[in-house]
């Protein structure tokens, strides 16, 4: 059985309803949804992004060890994972602009839910979402960086 709202929580607050009319707290959780959905959006296209890199990594050493490819062509190579590794790491980072602007879109939109949303949300404080964000951008990026590394490594010994 599911627990009722108590109009009141353990430190004395007072539930304060939202006070838009029905039809605008419509929209703003109509807008605070899809912002929530593109947030997710985001968020899988940066692991897909990583995810798809890695395997065109894999795709360049597959292709240089079938055909022995010589010092030249691995050199090629070697400039394409290392331009590639360019275009993901500032392509994660223009993903992470966009959910920030999602996120500070959610934030503007809180301001209109009741002070019982406002608490729950309140749970995870903005700068520990912050930090676990950049923590994980930074562990895209060092996996793209380490599998350029591999590239250059695996090239090195197919062609050396």
């Amino acid at each position: 059985m599911a627990k009722d709202l108590d109009p009141s929580d353990d430190d004395g607050d007072v539930l304060s309803p939202s006070a838009l009319d029905p039809q605008t707290h419509a929209e703003i959780q109509l807008l605070y949804r899809e912002s929530t959905e593109t947030l997710r959006f985001v968020k899988g296209h940066q692991w897909k992004t990583v995810g798809a890199t890695l395997l065109t990594y894999l795709g360049i050493v597959f292709i240089a060890g079938f055909i022995n490819a010589g010092p030249a062509l691995t050199q090629k190579f070697m400039g394409i994972s290392i331009i590639l590794c360019c275009a993901v790491i500032f392509t994660l980072i223009i993903y992470q602009f966009w959910m920030h602007n999602e996120i500070t879109k959610i934030d503007r939109m809180e301001t209109f839910f009741s002070s019982y949303f406002k608490q729950i949300r309140a749970i995870k404080s903005r700068s520990e979402g912050n930090w676990h964000r950049y923590l994980l951008l930074s562990f895209m990026c060092f996996v793209v960086i380490l599998g350029a590394t591999v590239v250059f490594l695996a090239l090195g010994k197919i062609a050396p």
